[in-house]
């Protein structure tokens, strides 16, 4: 039977299955039916009864937060600030009659002001100091813990804490520690009692579904509001996020429950609603059932054949599409109209034909563009080891003629282009960077003969302290052409490194002929530089450039101060912190 089925065309399998499918579907389709209404009413009432508990949380959450708010008025005023750092504070029991200058009688108005008999039973305040103020309306039997008070202010570390006792007083307590406002050290506490019969008044307004009740717990799963009547509520395993719904079961039946969880005080409020309140809606569903019972048997065999005709051709199509797709047509296209399945697949499988001749393209290119380029690395390579060798060469020939000063040239133009060019690492030690500056002071002063004089200062201890590589060499060159080159006195060059606390201090001064200030603007802030001429060439790289690298490689840590006065010459000072430099920019040798 199964190697029969097998090989039947996709037609005929469609038929048959049509059939069985029809059968199976008339069986479930009442249990469907029933089940997706079931579904329906049961969302809606979830929706409407999340909705109501929503807004009843946030009710609450808007009581708890006057409370919140005016506990934070009273911990931040100034004279309770002062009476609780006082050396002699005041205790107070309830009945006294204060002053209405003095402090306590100040603190006495403003617990007055935040105190509302309305749904406060008292509102006391306590200092590690020993101050002590007590307003209550009338007797109160409540008996305080203060260690349990201590205990949750702390906890709260400055925040207000609200909890449940478990002597089933009717009272909800908040407590909050005082720190003092300068020195963040606890200094008192603030604590109230909140009347839970206010709680009650509330959630009395709310009416979740026939039969529906309320429960609210505390940060402890123990129950404030209690409308289930219950001696314990299991219901920590339930709560897993901020809201949310879920099966509750006890001896009077089924509940759905849903929750939310307070923002403000994490208390959970939780609305019950019977299922059989749901189940109440669901009868008329089950005279629908019966006509689209009857009403599937004909529709079902009407359209298995036009089905059948409509699902199949458009499949055969795409196999002969493929066929040809696979033997190398690329033009070949299916019809883009549909927007079912079918046609969603037709535009796959022309999309894909496209990305593959577009990707066929670009392999053949990218194997261009990679010939080209090893090309040019190899060429980039040859250069550079063109130039040293013909700079050994001249060296050779110039140390056979005995000119050594022509010798001494070349080799510093040779280490200056090995330590810009070959040299790879964007990092080198002080020590590197100070053989470069030394090769190309030689070859200026070659240049300029006795026009300036170089002085060189620095500490050993900072050899191996890394820089970017040709930092102090391009500020050299720009002491050179903006300071010394246009002198027409002898001038001096002195180029200082030494350890300043835990900081390395460079100096770059010449005595030149300094810099107009705003060209030393453009130079710092917009990274200008003098145009080349056939005169005078130096580095691309400007102070801003100079200024902008080391930002950076310092983690913003590094400071460049220039200094520059007309006919007086220039200083340029910088600042690098000794362990600041970014992680990976740094070779450490």
């Amino acid at each position: 039977m199964k190697k029969w089925f097998v090989n039947l065309n996709i037609r005929s399998k469609f038929l048959y299955c049509f059939v069985g499918i029809t059968i199976t579907f008339l069986l479930v389709i009442a249990i469907l039916l029933y089940s997706v209404a079931a579904n329906m009413i049961l969302d809606q009432t979830i929706e409407q009864s999340q909705e109501t508990i929503r807004e009843l949380s946030l009710n609450i959450d808007h009581y708890f937060n006057l409370v919140q708010n005016s506990f934070e008025y009273i911990a931040s005023n100034n004279n309770v600030q002062a009476e609780l750092t006082s050396t002699d504070p005041f205790r107070s029991d309830g009945k006294e009659v204060f002053s209405y200058f003095s402090i306590p009688g100040q603190i006495r108005r403003l617990l007055l002001q935040m105190y509302s008999s309305v749904y406060m039973n008292d509102i006391n305040l306590y200092g590690y100091n020993g101050a002590s103020y007590v307003l209550q309306n009338g007797y109160s039997d409540i008996v305080y813990d203060e260690a349990e008070i201590e205990s949750y202010a702390k906890e709260g570390n400055g925040k207000c804490v609200f909890y449940n006792d478990e002597e089933e007083t009717g009272h909800i307590h908040v407590a909050k520690l005082i720190k003092d406002s300068l020195t963040m050290e606890p200094i008192g506490i603030l604590q109230a009692s909140i009347k839970v019969s206010y709680l009650d008044k509330m959630t009395e307004k709310v009416k979740l579904a026939t039969n529906g009740k309320i429960i609210l717990l505390d940060n402890n799963r123990q129950a404030i509001i209690n409308d289930l009547g219950v001696d314990t509520i299991d219901l920590e395993s339930y709560v897993k996020e901020n809201s949310g719904a879920f099966i509750y079961t006890t001896e009077e039946g089924k509940y759905w429950c849903v929750y939310q969880v307070s923002s403000t005080t994490h208390f959970i409020l939780i609305g019950l609603i019977p299922v059989s309140y749901i189940h109440q809606g669901l009868k008329d569903f089950q005279r629908i059932t019966a006509m689209v019972i009857v009403i599937g048997i004909i529709v079902c065999f009407m359209l298995s054949k036009k089905l059948a005709k409509l699902i199949v051709e458009p499949i055969e199509k795409t196999s002969v599409a493929m066929r040809q797709f696979a033997d190398g047509d690329f033009t070949i296209r299916l019809p883009e109209g549909r927007t079912d399945e079918i046609g969603n697949m037709n535009t796959v499988f022309n999309h894909t034909i496209v990305q593959v001749e577009t990707l066929l393209k670009k392999v053949v290119g990218a194997e261009a563009i990679s010939k080209d380029m090893e090309f040019k690395a190899l060429q980039a390579q040859i250069n550079p080891h063109f130039l040293y060798n013909v700079l050994d060469t001249i060296n050779w020939m110039a140390r056979k003629k005995g000119e050594e000063n022509i010798c001494h040239m070349v080799t510093a133009i040779s280490n200056l282009m090995r330590g810009s060019i070959s040299n790879k690492k964007s990092m080198v030690s002080l020590k590197e960077e100070m053989n470069y500056v030394r090769d190309y002071i030689y070859i200026q002063e070659t240049r300029y003969k006795d026009r300036f004089n170089t002085y060189f200062y620095m500490e050993e201890k900072l050899n191996e302290f890394q820089i970017p590589k040709m930092t102090i060499q391009t500020l050299v060159e720009n002491a050179i052409v903006h300071g010394v080159e246009n002198a027409t006195w002898e001038c001096e060059l002195t180029i200082s490194i030494e350890k300043r606390e835990d900081r390395a201090f460079i100096l770059i001064k010449d005595t030149g002929v300094g810099i107009e200030p705003e060209k030393l603007k453009n130079l710092m802030e917009k990274g200008d530089e003098e145009e080349k001429t056939a005169e005078r060439t130096h580095t691309n790289l400007g102070l801003y450039a100079v200024k902008q690298r080391l930002n950076y490689v310092y983690n913003g840590q590094a400071q460049i101060e220039i200094v520059s006065e007309l006919g007086k010459g220039t200083e340029i000072r910088i600042l690098l912190p000794l362990g600041e430099m970014k992680e990976g920019d740094i070779t450490w040798n």
